[in-house]
């Protein structure tokens, strides 16, 4: 294992542990203020990344709206959700038509801001919906567990045994046993867990989870190793060491969230039926 890998590996050992015990036993704002915090920076990189020569404006009035849909697809009514839509796309229009001089970029910068806020805060705003539901601490805690199990070992087979590369064109450093191992720690992880804190939920829906979470934890890296490649940066930023920035952290749950919050939509379902 090289130095920089070694690097990654003992920072996400002291790091994630900490965050977990943070979040089982603090009160439910702490999630709260920490997937707001999470959206915030993040948005914050995406639009240094994609908007590099944009007004602060324009990125702060992202970010904002990242941050206002996210709490309101997680607390407010079906009705309001839509016409927050509505208005996202509005203030966005009424934006650049105030501040755009060059015409001819426009539509590119709504494209990249209107996609930063639904790829980031629509997207983990799905953590904050899961914490909603019935043991939805528990969930959640079985979401990180399970993503943070699944980096750790994708970094270990991939350092010790990488060899068959993925998708160079996106990742040059990700390889066919580094996906093994983004596979494998889920699903050991995830069988522990449930075993102990999850009992009522059945063993092949567990190891479905847990291969699931894997792979769109993955689809997520790759999906931001796209957006870093076409800024020609290797990280997001330099938050955290070892790690890059907050995006390069929280990437694997962009759709991994999604999909554990609607598989357990669809277990509840099953179970009322």
């Amino acid at each position: 294992m090289g130095r920089i890998e070694k690097k990654k590996f003992w920072t996400a050992v002291f790091i994630v542990p900490p965050i977990i015990l943070l979040i089982g036993l603090g009160p439910p704002l702490i999630l709260v203020l920490l997937v707001m915090c999470a959206i915030t920076i993040g948005l914050g990189e995406y639009y240094r990344l994609t908007l590099p020569d944009s007004k602060a404006i324009e990125k702060w009035i992202g970010i904002g709206i990242g941050i206002i849909l996210s709490l309101f697809m997680v607390y407010g009514d079906s009705e309001v959700k839509r016409i927050l839509v509505v208005l996202v796309l509005l203030i966005i229009s009424l934006l650049f038509m105030i501040t755009s001089k060059d015409l001819s970029t426009t539509t590119t910068k709504i494209g990249i801001m209107f996609f930063g806020i639904f790829y980031i805060g629509f997207l983990l705003s799905h953590i904050l919906m899961i914490n909603l539901i019935e043991d939805g601490k528990k969930w959640v805690l079985f979401l990180i567990i399970t993503v943070w199990s699944g980096d750790v070992l994708a970094l270990l087979f991939g350092s010790f045994w990488g060899r068959h590369k993925l998708y160079p064109k996106i990742s040059p450093n990700k390889t066919f046993e580094g996906l093994l191992g983004a596979l494998i720690g889920p699903v050991i992880s995830g069988t522990i867990y449930s075993w102990l804190l999850l009992p009522s939920l059945d063993r092949m829906k567990c190891i479905f989870l847990a291969i699931g979470i894997g792979l769109f934890g993955q689809l997520g890296d790759f999906t931001e190793s796209m957006i870093k490649r076409s800024a020609n940066v290797k990280d997001s930023g330099s938050l955290i060491p070892g790690h890059g920035g907050m995006l390069d952290r929280v990437d694997s749950f962009l759709f991994s969230s999604p999909f554990l919050y609607f598989f357990i939509l669809y277990i509840i379902k099953m179970k009322e039926n």
